[in-house]
């Protein structure tokens, strides 16, 4: 009976401390100078623009759970954030196979002359950017099984539901000319979920990271980002937003 009356008196109270944990995913970057992130994306911009492409991540962790499909969606992800910064002319690489193919439609005559994509007009892209994971740890973390008896079980369920996704990131901004590396930075992310019988605390995203989509560790990737895209502009050279 006391055990229980126990239980029922500590459940409330670590339910209520997980709670005011910060759900709030972080990132964090390691390295670089220069103008803050916050000064960097102070006011809307409306200027020229650089013509930029992002290429497929890369694994660096050796740990087995990369696909090409993953090194897609982190670079899809990075592509469009950078897109709604608006100092980025963005060019799409993933599906070039598919472009040329319209381009090639149109030239073998079978489509309307006035309507088919014309050959040549491909725009080049002066900075490429590069990304690697270097750090990856999408576990679950949980303790309790040390107090014993009903109350163990109780702390075990309630802080069991812990999850904890942490990721690191390497980005580099290479000029495609003279492939002279621009800048490059080193991001972290990290993400916590807390489930108490079911309930979950955080909200999901939607995503483009197989098995991992709508888990802590596609939130620590978006943060990531996110902080990686704030970098690319602070650091990029403002001798490349010449276009209009």
């Amino acid at each position: 009976m006391k055990k229980r009356l126990l239980a029922f008196v500590i459940l409330p109270v670590f339910s209520l401390a997980v709670w005011s944990c910060q759900t709030t995913p972080t990132a964090k970057v390691t390295s670089g100078e220069g103008p803050s992130m916050a000064e960097a994306q102070q006011e809307a911009y409306n200027g020229p623009k650089a013509r930029i492409a992002v290429a497929q991540f890369k694994d660096k962790t050796g740990k087995g759970w990369w696909s090409g499909q993953i090194g897609d969606g982190m670079a899809d992800m990075l592509a469009t954030s950078l897109f709604n910064t608006n100092r980025y002319i963005v060019l799409e690489r993933h599906i070039l196979g598919d472009v040329l193919a319209e381009q090639d439609l149109g030239a073998s005559g079978r489509v309307k002359k006035q309507t088919a994509a014309p050959i040549g007009q491909l725009e080049g892209a002066e900075l490429l950017i590069t990304g690697a994971v270097t750090e990856f740890e999408p576990g679950t973390t949980g303790v309790g099984g040390d107090l014993g008896g009903t109350v163990g079980r109780v702390v075990g369920g309630v802080l069991g539901g812990i999850r904890k996704a942490h990721i690191a990131i390497d980005v580099r901004v290479v000029d495609t000319r003279t492939s002279r590396l621009v800048a490059a930075t080193s991001v972290e992310g990290e993400a916590t979920d807390y489930n108490l019988g079911g309930m979950a605390i955080g909200s999901n995203v939607g995503g483009s990271l197989g098995g991992y989509s709508k888990t802590p560790m596609e939130k620590a990737v978006r943060v990531a980002l996110g902080e990686a895209v704030k970098f690319i502009v602070s650091k990029t050279p403002p001798t490349y937003y010449h276009f209009k």
